[in-house]
């Protein structure tokens, strides 16, 4: 290959030069990003929950929404070429971040650095397990599962953690200012992704592309395919539920947790520094979920999901008392001691890790398998991910509105429909039962389509395969009507979010961002008109709402037709999903009403 970076696969290297390290990569940006490292930094130089909560809780939709470019990816050049690129992209990118930061422009600034490098990092996961994928055998793959885990969380150590430790130690010996020291965490962590960087680049497998699409058109069309078919699963609208409501609560105290732990005691947090926040989420909480992890899927391989999961639904979200319990605490100004401090936190996540496994398995046994198992569980874990950025973003707001002691009374009574929607969840792939693979299935060219996933298929009872053509058809129908339903939830869970979050920060004070700065500058070029921040927002999410009208009416009318269609024939299974598509929307409507209210009154 002529130009840019150049690969050599020979001789193959051995798996632990490159496994660690390739994970402790993806490992560090997503965990500065999201999981501590840039909250505790805007919280130490002053800006408010509300602030963070709101700017930090919507860069998740980056990661989530990558199955939209990850086959684009296979176009050009190498997975190698995409890893090395986006991790010498971050480091520059954090950089960046560490020079912001005396600016006076630092938030506005840091923030769209940070929205670039939470794209290049989600990019850069897709090739990195890509290269995984497709560079080791399945029983490598299966030996260095728990290698890939570990590293991740190593990122996780170094960048929450290890790096903020440091620099605060460094702070207290030679007398640093907050900015110098976030400065210095910043630079450690680009650091680490250049020596990164210098290692994959002598060390990683190039890694291989099973088939180059032949065009932007290839790779549309097949992923519109793709997508279709993950609409046509039985039983969809209860799995819908189940991945949307299970992490309610949790998403509300990821990030005010931690707010929490950092808030003066004057404000009814517990006052700890940037370096004990680090130690306990880095350290003893850790420790904690990997622990519980590790139980929860002994327990849930021991008697079987359909029984664990409304168990492990409770461990999930009864630990979240814990904060209630440290928020009454501190509600009387003196704080905590650090030992009880520890113990708690320490116990929710110990039941955050032995929770999610149910989560986990439950998209990998129920809602992936398929033709298309891989891209299917994608899709699955990115509809859970967009969960967590409405309720990111509102945990700041609501949190300064009520005061930490309610707020977490709150996230105890919204954590029910997550218990709730682990005792109901359907199991239309019936544990125990062994699905059939593709390759032993004989069926017409019309009902399979073309292989996919790399050897990842799975016939199971939703395949063309075993259906009647009346079934196929129904399918087909109530699956157009369950998109529609889909497209009006993911229009609240991320265009709304994003836009309340401009109308707060607008009616706050806050400097408009650039997308809101590009809105008014098209809103000044219109003769006559004199708009505020606060109207254009709002006009914004008025136009969403008429977009999320037409798909309602689309949604009903297709559900209406499937009901009809499956009523003359008998067909109960595609029945029910195009009656969860009705409920959904109407669902969907009654959210868009309070989220217009609510926008109204922060805007007008």
């Amino acid at each position: 290959m002529s130009g840019g970076f150049v690969f050599m696969d020979k001789p193959r290297r051995h798996p632990l030069l490159w496994v660690p390290t390739l994970y402790l990569a993806m490992g560090i940006p997503f965990n500065v990003i999201m999981s501590g490292t840039a909250t505790n930094m805007y919280k130490s130089l002053g800006y408010s929950n509300a602030q963070i909560t709101i700017a930090l809780g919507s860069i998740g939709v980056a990661w989530s929404l990558k199955p939209l470019w990850a086959a684009f990816l296979d176009m050009y050049r190498t997975k190698k070429f995409f890893v090395l690129s986006m991790e010498l992209l971050i480091a520059a990118l954090f950089v960046g971040v560490a020079m912001s930061i005396p600016s006076v422009g630092f938030f506005q600034i840091s923030l769209a650095l940070l929205w670039v490098a939470a794209f290049a990092s989600s990019t850069q996961d897709i090739c990195a397990d890509g290269v995984y994928l497709t560079s080791l055998d399945k029983p490598k793959q299966a030996k260095f599962a728990g290698v890939q885990g570990m590293f991740w969380v190593g990122g996780k150590v170094l960048a929450t953690g290890g790096f903020i430790f440091l620099m605060s130690s460094l702070q207290s010996n030679l007398g640093w200012s907050e900015q110098r020291m976030w400065q210095g965490v910043m630079g450690a962590c680009a650091a680490a992704m250049l020596l990164l960087f210098a290692w994959h680049y002598w060390k990683l497998p190039t890694g291989s592309i099973a088939e180059r699409p032949s065009g932007a058109g290839a790779v549309v069309k097949d992923f519109l395919h793709t997508a279709g078919t993950f609409f046509h699963k039985r039983a969809f609208w209860g799995m819908i539920a189940f991945v949307c409501l299970y992490r309610l609560g949790e998403g509300l105290i990821l990030m005010e947790g931690q707010l929490f732990l950092r808030s003066a005691t004057s404000e009814g947090g517990l006052g700890l520094t940037a370096a004990e926040v680090s130690k306990i989420d880095a350290v003893y909480g850790t420790a904690a979920s990997i622990c519980g992890g590790l139980l929860g899927g002994w327990f849930a391989g021991k008697i079987g999901l359909s029984r664990a999961l409304w168990i492990l639904g409770l461990c999930l979200n009864v630990p979240h008392f814990t904060y209630v319990a440290l928020s009454h605490v501190a509600a009387h100004g003196n704080g905590a001691s650090f030992p009880f401090i520890v113990s708690m936190v320490s116990i929710e996540k110990f039941g955050y890790g032995f929770g999610m496994v149910g989560n986990m398995i439950y998209m990998m046994q129920q809602i992936a398998p398929g033709r298309r198992t891989m891209t299917h569980y994608a899709f699955a874990t990115a509809l859970m991910n967009l969960m967590l950025v409405p309720t990111n973003m509102i945990s700041g707001p609501l949190a300064e509105f009520l005061g930490f002691s309610t707020f977490f009374i709150v996230v105890m009574f919204a954590s029910v429909p997550s218990v709730w929607a682990a005792w109901k969840a359907p199991f239309p792939q019936k544990e125990g039962e062994r699905a059939d693979d593709a390759s032993q299935v004989v069926a017409a060219p019309a009902a399979i389509d073309k292989p996919a996933d790399n050897g990842h298929e799975i016939i199971t009872v939703d395949d063309p395969t075993r259906l009647r053509p009346e079934e196929i058809r129904i399918q087909a129908i109530a699956g157009r009507a369950s998109m529609y339903g889909v497209l009006q939830i993911l229009m609240i869970l991320v265009v709304d979010a994003m836009i309340l979050g401009w109308i707060h920060g607008v009616a706050h004070g806050s400097e408009p961002g650039f997308i809101m700065r590009g809105l008014l500058a098209v809103a000044g070029l219109m003769p006559g008109v004199s708009v505020s921040s606060g109207q254009v927002c709002f006009a914004a999410l008025a136009a969403c709402a008429l977009l999320k009208l037409w798909f309602a009416w689309r949604a009903v009318r297709i559900a209406r037709f499937a009901i009809a269609e499956a009523n003359a024939v008998g067909e109960t299974n595609y029945r029910g999903n195009a009656r969860g598509a009705i409920v959904a929307t109407i669902v969907c409507v009654l959210f868009s009403v309070v989220v217009l209210a609510v926008g109204a009154r922060l805007a007008l």
